[in-house]
C-alpha cells in the first residue's frame, strides 16, 4: 500500500537557524540605539530652546537699556555716537591732523572738542600775517578731514587772532 500524501495546509513547525536570531538581535540593538538617538535629539533640541529664549531675553533688555541711555543723552548726542568718537578720533589725533595743515607762522592757542553725534572742533589761533591765516583757512576748507568751516571772532591788528570752528568727520589726511 502507498501511503497517503498529506496536503494540507497548515505549516510545519520548523526551527530558528542561528542567522536568524543573529539578525533579530542586531535590530533589537539598532531599535534600542535609534530610541536613544531620537530622546538625545529631543532632549538637545528643547535645551537649545531655552538657551535661545535665554539669549532673545537678555537681547530684549540690552536694546531696551540702550534706547534708555540714548534717550537720557538727548537730542545733542547718543552716547554710542559719543562713545564711537572718542575711539576713532581721540584728541591727539585731531590735533595731529590740524598741525599738519598748519603754516610755520600759524599757532594753535587753544583747541576745544565736543565729543557728541558729530565731532566739533573749536580752535583759537594766532597768525604772524593775514597771508599765513588765510592759508590755514584754504588748507582746513579743501581738508578731506574737515568740513563745515565757520570763522569765529577776528583781528587782523598787529598779527592775526582769530576763532575757527569746524567738524572733523574722520578719514585720513593727506
Amino acid at each position: 500500500m502507498i501511503p497517503d500524501r498529506d496536503f494540507s495546509t497548515r505549516r510545519r513547525p520548523r526551527g530558528r537557524r542561528a542567522g536568524e536570531v543573529a539578525l533579530l538581535a542586531v535590530a533589537f540593538a539598532l531599535l534600542a540605539a535609534s530610541v536613544y538617538a531620537a530622546g538625545s535629539s529631543w532632549a538637545d533640541a528643547r535645551h537649545t530652546r531655552a538657551s535661545f529664549e535665554e539669549v532673545r531675553q537678555e537681547t530684549a533688555a540690552a536694546e531696551a537699556r540702550a534706547k534708555a541711555l540714548q534717550a537720557a543723552a538727548g537730542a545733542e548726542g547718543a552716547v554710542g555716537a559719543r562713545a564711537m568718537w572718542s575711539v576713532e578720533a581721540p584728541p591727539p589725533r585731531v590735533v595731529a591732523a590740524l598741525a599738519q595743515m598748519l603754516p610755520r607762522d600759524v599757532r594753535l592757542e587753544t583747541v576745544t572738542l565736543r565729543y557728541g553725534a558729530q565731532l566739533d572742533v573749536e580752535m583759537t589761533l594766532t597768525a604772524r600775517t593775514a597771508a599765513d591765516y588765510d592759508r590755514f583757512l584754504q588748507a582746513l576748507e579743501s581738508s578731506p578731514v574737515f568740513d563745515r568751516v565757520v570763522l569765529g571772532d577776528e583781528s587782523r591788528a598787529d598779527a592775526v587772532r582769530a576763532s575757527v570752528r569746524a567738524r572733523y568727520h574722520g578719514g585720513e589726511a593727506s
